[in-house]
């Protein structure tokens, strides 16, 4: 069997390249299983899947959610969902929109700090994409605002910069409900980068499925924390590269090493969760 990589962004979102390219790229890269999961956004699923059948992959349908809990973001990646469910669907236009108007009030920040950009650039930089920060740093770093990326978050948009604004509100229970009932599971994405483990065991008790132990952040020690995390609360493991193209420089589809048996009881948990229809 090929490699695993269930954390990848497209163009749909924050990522660089189109979702059929990033299918074609884990093609090319060995990936046997992959999961398409940007952020509040199921568009570019069907063109991932379309490539994947061309070239033998599984894909696996994913978004990446974001819920708040002590007022700090918390990202969940929910996998296996039907993506025909209504009650998604408009979750996530809502989620979507929300992201929408948190880039408006991040401008009008930039404004009082004499940085004139318009939501036009922005959305155009985006290309139809589910806007987020980094669309938002492509433009500073454009208009010549500032010289790098990632000085764009230190300065600007980074949490506690000047013109850094917090999501609208979902809690972990709204996101993992719908998610649920919608057949899909949720999993923490890199915890390694929260700081907050010691939430954990609530936070299982609350709705989470699993924790992504493998991840492009997380080093030996930290992988053998969240498997014992997981082990220990009978939580599902998951892994990916987080890749976003170009704006993750040195994260490679497929570049970090994640377990076959993580598939079994991934699958498992998806059968038992998938809502039962009329007539099937």
């Amino acid at each position: 069997m090929g490699r695993i990589d269930l954390h990848m962004h497209s163009n749909a979102s924050d990522g660089t390249f189109a979702p059929d390219v990033v299918a074609r790229m884990a093609a090319e890269r060995g990936v046997a299983v992959f999961a398409l999961t940007d952020h509040d956004t199921l568009e570019g699923i069907p063109a991932a899947r379309a490539r994947a059948e061309t070239t033998g992959g599984r894909l696996v349908p994913g978004v990446e959610l974001s819920v708040s809990e002590e007022n700090v973001d918390v990202h969940l990646l929910a996998y296996g969902f039907d993506e025909t469910d209504v009650t998604l669907i408009a979750a996530i236009t809502r989620y979507r929109e929300g992201r929408r108007e948190r880039a408006r009030k991040i401008l009008l920040r930039l404004k009082g700090l004499g940085i004139r950009i318009s939501l036009d650039e922005v959305e155009d930089i985006a290309r139809g994409g589910a806007l987020g920060r980094p669309h938002v740093a492509e433009a500073l770093l454009r208009g010549g605002f500032v010289e790098t990326f990632n000085e764009a978050f230190q300065r600007y948009l980074g949490h506690h910069a000047p013109a850094y604004v917090t999501k609208p509100r979902v809690t972990l229970e709204e996101a993992s409900t719908i998610v649920r009932e919608a057949g899909g599971v949720t999993v923490l994405a890199h915890p390694g980068t929260l700081n907050r483990d010691h939430l954990i065991p609530s936070w299982a008790r609350r709705g989470l499925d699993g924790i992504e132990v493998w991840h492009s952040k997380h080093d030996p020690s930290a992988i053998e924390r969240y498997r014992g995390y997981a082990q220990l609360h009978g939580l599902l493991m998951t892994g990916g590269s987080d890749f976003h193209g170009e704006r993750t420089p040195g994260v490679a589809i497929g570049s970090v090493a994640v377990p076959e048996d993580i598939l079994g009881p991934l699958d498992e948990a998806l059968r038992a969760r998938r809502p039962v229809r009329p007539g099937r």
